[in-house]
């Protein structure tokens, strides 16, 4: 890629996030919603179109991702006079997304109440839901959907269950503390043959107030045994984090050890630091997040922007831009940028 072209992207994105930072605040639209009595109904529809261009000197992908992508989410709940709540969340899309900022995929029932809130179905795990690191927004940043171009998203928190089947059971809030724990008999992708049993994470999320902030530290373990027919290594990962907040500011930061977890190998030990800041508002926000991992053979080291805009209650404007500087193995090093821009309607 020329630099002409290189400039043209980062001017591109920076001409997105200046037009979110002069926006002034609004609500958003609200989806399509029923209510009655205790129950309330709300369905989210969307599409979107997305492109993005990486430099020269990264190795892009094999597979072009799709400009363009569907998505529908349905949310039901009933709340009983006594304040327990009943509800079911299904949501699908049209493509996989690389970014953690948009969930996808996710279908689960839950009960909450004062002795807590308990899931069932495909969701994220207690690790993961309860870990504090650099916040992401829109794209995602640096576990954002760059990744679908060229390179590899940061870690951000420990190798978890993703969406697989699982119960997890969250905690109310006591003093400030909060606790979770999720199961899963199995987790099986189509990522090289994976499938571990019996899948145990463990979360914690402890915060309080600090002057005009909110300050909050984290712990999450995630333990399972691969399937012997995989010849995977088990999982057995860990991640601390610590989060700062006050009105729209978001500053977090985060360390992952993964260490051979489904690895073919033994003695790959993967670790990551990770850091960040947003600032979020409800039609726009701006994050900036950084990540170094390392490992056997491994090492990555990865710096993004990104934002959002709401064009209109019914339109989003969403951009990235990523710097990757990547070793794997004996392959030629890869250093460059990705730039990555979105068009969503959702109503």
């Amino acid at each position: 890629m020329s630099v002409l072209k290189t400039s043209l992207m980062a001017l591109a994105a920076g001409g997105a996030l200046a037009a979110t930072a002069a926006v002034p605040t609004a609500g958003a639209a609200e989806p399509l919603k029923f209510e009655r009595g205790g129950a309330v109904v709300q369905l989210r529809l969307s599409a979107s179109v997305q492109t993005g261009e990486q430099e020269d000197g990264l190795t892009p992908r094999a597979d072009e991702p799709e400009a363009f992508q569907a998505n529908a989410r349905l949310t039901a709940d009933w709340t009983t006079e006594s304040g327990r709540v009943f509800g079911f969340s299904i949501e699908t899309s049209s493509e996989d997304r690389e970014t953690e900022a948009l969930n996808t995929g996710e279908i689960y029932a839950y009960v909450a109440s004062d002795f807590g809130r308990l899931e069932i179905g495909k969701q994220d795990g207690a690790a993961d839901t309860l870990s504090y690191r650099a916040p992401v927004v829109a794209l995602g940043q640096v576990r954002g959907d760059f990744a679908r171009y060229a390179g590899a998203s940061a870690l951000l928190s420990a190798y978890d269950t993703g969406d697989a089947p699982k119960i997890t059971y969250l905690s109310p809030p006591m003093g400030g503390l909060r606790l979770g724990i999720s199961y899963a008999p199995e987790d099986e992708r189509d990522d090289g043959g994976m499938r571990q049993e019996n899948a145990i994470e463990l979360g914690a999320q402890y915060e309080r107030p600090a002057g005009d902030w909110i300050v909050g530290a984290s712990a999450g373990w995630v333990q399972a045994e691969a399937d012997p027919s995989s010849g995977r290594q088990d999982i057995r990962s860990w991640s601390a984090g610590l989060q700062a907040r006050r009105g729209p500011i978001r500053i977090g930061a985060g360390y992952v050890d993964r260490g051979d977890s489904n690895q073919l190998l033994a003695g790959y030990d993967q670790t990551e630091w990770s850091a960040g800041v947003a600032w979020v508002e409800d039609r726009w926000g701006l994050a900036g997040s950084l990540a170094s991992s390392e490992a056997k053979g491994f090492e990555s080291r990865l710096i993004g922007v990104g934002g959002y805009y709401d064009l209109t209650d019914w339109v989003t404007l969403r951009a990235d831009l990523v710097r990757i500087d990547m070793q794997r193995g004996l392959a030629p090093r890869e250093d460059g940028l990705v730039f990555v821009a979105e068009l969503e309607f959702h109503y």
